[in-house]
């Protein structure tokens, strides 16, 4: 079995997924093609029972139901057991002694470590969605996610849920058989987004700049009524001049 990856450890590209982490993606990708058709089919089954199940069953209920009539027969079976015997009966002498059943830590190790690398494979799938490392399943995710968003409103989620699990087994199959015509589409379509957006940003560009056009005059006329004096030259600053010596008075001899 493979060893447990931290919680905190970080991937920082597809590139760099650790052969664990490959090992679920490849499992989930050979289920979802139908790779083995009895596998694939089993679990596909077993979702949709498990979701019926779910829905009609009420599992509660019948765990208490099964826990009350299996304690009732072995409290039955005792007594009996202990007014024919006069001791023990039997079911307190069926498990002997000591003998408890009891998970080894061997076992339960091992199948934490890989629920712990099952959990990291998808936080890190999660993530790569989120930052867009993969444009065209974030935009898918967007789809999905959109469509889901609008059908919650008028569907219950048992049948959204129920939906989705017949999609994703039978989407990838149709894509595999139909791949070139599918992709040939989405070339086109995504070379008309491409022109669209080329168009919408030219459009972007004149309209804000036209807006920062406009906006820019009226601060300037604002600026100007409040007597602020804009792009002006600085005002020289005259150099003093030296002033001429006052002549000195000669003093006049009276006569």
């Amino acid at each position: 079995m493979s060893d447990s990856i931290p919680a905190t450890s970080s991937v920082t590209s597809s590139s760099s997924v650790s052969p664990q982490f490959a090992k679920y993606k490849a499992c989930f990708y050979d289920l979802l093609i139908w790779k083995n058709v009895y596998l694939s089919g089993g679990a596909f089954a077993g979702s949709l029972i498990a979701l019926y199940l779910f829905k009609y069953v009420n599992v509660v209920k019948l765990f208490f139901n099964f826990a009350y009539i299996a304690l009732g027969t072995a409290i039955a079976v005792e007594f009996a057991g202990r007014t024919i015997k006069g001791g023990p009966g039997f079911v307190s002498s069926f498990r002997g002694s000591g003998n408890y059943l009891v998970i080894s830590k061997e076992v339960v190790d091992p199948l934490f470590n890989e629920f712990t690398v099952l959990v990291n494979f998808l936080l890190i799938e999660f993530q790569q969605i989120v930052f867009v490392e993969n444009f065209n399943l974030t935009v898918f995710a967007f789809v999905v996610s959109y469509f889901t968003y609008i059908l919650v409103h008028y569907v219950s989620l048992w049948a959204l849920t129920v939906l989705g699990v017949i999609v994703s087994f039978s989407a990838p199959p149709v894509y595999l058989k139909f791949q070139k015509q599918i992709d040939a589409q989405l070339a086109v379509a995504n070379k008309i987004v491409d022109e669209k957006t080329g168009d919408v940003k030219v459009l972007a560009n004149e309209y804000f700049g036209k807006a920062a056009t406009t906006a820019k005059g009226y601060v300037n006329e604002a600026l100007d009524k409040v007597g602020y004096k804009r792009n002006l030259p600085p005002v020289p600053v005259a150099e003093p001049v030296a002033s001429e010596p006052a002549p000195k008075t000669v003093p006049v001899a009276a006569e």
